[in-house]
């Protein structure tokens, strides 16, 4: 089921996806930007969605980068470390983005895996 954004909700929806990478310039702001989003636009569920989507991929993503950090300190587990981390950075840029570029065509999309909690 493909559910499309009306289009006052397109410019928010592209902003609530590129949210998510706020972190890579604020700390924590991949978290802080779409949980104010979820407060202040609380009356636009789809919108909500997206900025909790955001916040979803990004405490994945830290889970799996600190599983890397501590799987660095084991010599069997370097190689998975490794993999994890050249597999999660960019599915963490990417995603995002990819959400925007629909957004902006006027589709709701949900990440994958992570969207599925939403």
């Amino acid at each position: 089921m493909i559910q499309s954004l009306s289009e006052s909700e397109r410019g928010l929806a592209v902003v609530a996806h590129l949210s998510g990478l706020a972190g890579y310039l604020v700390p924590f702001g991949g978290i802080l930007v779409p949980i104010c989003m979820m407060l202040i636009l609380s009356d636009r569920s789809h919108i909500v969605a997206i900025a909790k989507q955001a916040i979803y991929l990004n405490l994945a993503i830290f889970v799996l980068a600190v599983l890397a950090v501590f799987s660095m300190f084991t010599v069997i587990l370097i190689p998975l470390a490794w993999l994890i981390l050249a597999l999660a950075g960019p599915v963490a840029v990417l995603v995002p983005i990819i959400g925007a570029i629909k957004a902006a065509n006027g589709e709701f999309w949900r990440y994958p895996v992570v969207g599925g909690l939403v």
